[in-house]
């Protein structure tokens, strides 16, 4: 009896570097650069002291860009051993980094200043370990449009439609009618008819820790453009993407299940229309045939990739040995070659850098590129594009660069594919090892974790005395409202004793006042509250033999040189005693 459902293991190793957007940035105030390295960040993470926090609040309130992108760069150990990504960056980046960080880019006709907020495209990543990983959806919809161009096979759509500003056209109907079918009313079928959702693909996960590099995304002309004998440079946006590089050996790994639709393929209802997707379409069990699908993707793309490789050779564009290697691992003699041949693997291009030429179907007048021209130009519609993307380790490199999105995909392969896992060791050699920094970041982290919390002890401290301090503030602020107004003013003298008292050695560097009434100090200002005492009226007895025990017991603390007889006659102590 047939199996209702198989599940095979696909295996995928980039041969090119791979970008799939997730649409988040690393800016500058998540990221730092140094020697060559990115480091990416939660900046919540990172403890702070108070110069530091200082500094960021000052650049926050005065809402300066530049000064926030320099301060994280200027405080980098504080960030890097939160790091939660750590990857290789191309010279030209690391470069860009250090020359633009928190400089201006240009200025407008206005006088404004205009900032590169210098972003970084990420790569769709996992949960907690942020690692990359390639989405079913982006493998199954490189099979798509393989398993559409061969049941197209070349023939110019009749049902294409145009939008009505006649600058897009739209496939939707003519893909429909390929993979759905039309029922016998003339109308397009609906899902449950079509063969792909029989195709159920999982995430590919990584299998170890990737290895990634922030690279340069250019955009190059096919054909040469020249101006007076010399070749006109393009002068597009390079953009920076986070990419997983090729030569990694089966670096990911999901299951694809097939389910068998058996006795019930080919279904009809009582009106005759279908309920199941096309026998022709599918095995003899009513399962997708997932090594015909390998052969029909291969087809596809292997014409595309040598159709790339020419153009871009023939520009000298593309990096030598990595398209003679190329060439050589996926040619027919070799065992990887025959693997394609027989369906046992997958060629494919992913991501989005991957060319609008392998996205859309074969045969004249089939495809229809939307070309944007120059600025206030009505776009054009060609059957190829007239650029190429490309990853380059410099903006304005024009030798040695690298096509986006290719990989294999290997299915249940059961040994070592011994001549693309040596491809792998060649692509690798001369890369950073990543572990050391791993390790030695793991360091650092415990090193920053036991410092945070350190400061977060020292915080709680430092928050828990001021809370005590304001609490004694409130006390004393309800007391003194208690008080007469000459109590008042014998506290706030005996106060202001008491603070300067607290700042002397051994707790801190002040020094003692000298006494002389003719200098601003609390000397001067206890000579005047005594005479302010014994001339007014308002002065009780008892409230100046407080001031006198006051003054006794505090003055001699804070004041340099103190005779207690000739204090007591220069302060008429006995005169507020009531004793002369």
């Amino acid at each position: 009896m047939s199996p209702f459902l198989s599940i095979h293991r696909l295996h995928l190793t980039p041969l090119a570097p791979l970008h799939i957007g997730c649409g988040e940035d690393f800016e500058p105030t998540n990221y730092v650069i140094e020697d060559g390295l990115l480091y990416g960040f939660d900046p919540s993470r990172a403890a702070l002291n108070d110069v530091q926090r200082g500094k960021l609040m000052d650049v926050a309130r005065r809402g300066s860009l530049p000064g926030i992108q320099r301060f994280f760069r200027d405080n980098a150990d504080a960030f890097k051993p939160h790091a939660h990504v750590v990857m290789p960056v191309c010279s030209g980046v690391a470069r860009m980094y250090e020359q633009r960080i928190g400089k201006a880019a240009n200025v407008e006709a206005s006088g404004n200043q205009v900032f590169n907020k210098l972003e970084i495209e990420r790569h769709v990543y996992t949960g907690a370990l942020q690692q990359p990983f390639i989405p079913g959806t982006s493998f199954k919809g490189a099979l798509r449009t393989a398993w559409l161009d061969d049941l197209n096979a070349g023939r110019k759509p009749h049902d294409v439609e145009f939008k009505r500003n006649g600058e897009a056209r739209s496939s939707a109907a003519m893909e429909k009618r390929l993979l759905w079918g039309d029922d016998q009313r003339g109308q397009l079928g609906d899902f449950h008819t079509s063969p792909l959702r029989l195709l159920k693909v999982a995430d590919l996960m990584p299998i170890r820790e990737p290895e990634r590099e922030v690279l340069f995304a250019v955009n190059r002309k096919k054909r040469e453009l020249m101006k007076d004998g010399q070749e006109v440079q393009p002068k597009g946006i390079a953009a920076r993407k986070d990419c997983v590089l090729p030569g990694q050996y089966r670096l990911f790994a999901a299951d694809v299940t097939l389910p068998a639709l058996l006795k019930q393929t080919g279904a009809v209802n009582r009106n005759n229309n279908p309920l199941t997707p096309q026998a022709r379409q599918l095995n003899p069990q009513g399962a997708v045939d997932l090594r015909r699908l390998a052969r029909q993707s291969n087809q596809y793309h292997q014409q595309r990739l040598r159709r790339e490789l020419a153009v871009l050779d023939g520009r000298g564009l593309v990096h030598p040995s990595w398209k003679n290697s190329i060439s050589l691992l996926l040619s027919h003699h070799s065992s990887l070659g025959k693997q394609l041949e027989t369906g046992d693997a997958f060629l494919v291009r992913i991501g989005r850098y991957g060319s609008a030429d392998s996205k859309t179907l074969t045969g004249e007048g089939v495809a229809s590129i939307k070309i944007m021209g120059a600025k206030g130009s009505p776009p054009t519609f060609e059957s190829t594009t007239k650029t190429v993307w490309l990853a380059a380790q410099n903006e304005n490199d024009q030798k040695h660069l690298l096509p986006f999105g290719w990989a294999v995909v290997e299915i249940d392969p059961q040994a070592d594919c011994a001549e693309l896992k040596a491809w792998c060791q060649q692509q690798n050699q001369g890369r950073p090892s990543m572990a050391e920094h791993r390790a030695q970041l793991d360091q650092e982290r415990k090193k920053a974790e036991a410092e945070k919390n350190r400061l977060q002890v020292e915080a709680e401290a430092k928050a828990a005395k001021q809370a005590a301090e304001r609490q004694q503030e409130e006390e004393r602020a309800r007391t003194m409202a208690a008080m007469s107004t000459q109590q008042q003013a014998i506290e706030t003298l005996r106060r202001a004793c008491a603070d300067w008292a607290a700042k002397l050695p051994p707790h801190g560097n002040f020094k003692k006042q000298a006494a002389d009434a003719n200098r601003p100090g609390l000397y001067q200002d206890a000579t005047r509250l005594v005479k302010t005492a014994l001339e007014s009226a308002g002065w009780s007895a008892t409230d100046r033999v407080a001031l006198a025990d006051m003054l006794q017991a505090t003055l001699p603390t804070v004041i340099a040189g103190w005779d207690a007889k000739e204090q007591r006659r220069k302060l008429k102590l006995a005169d507020l005693r009531g004793t002369s």
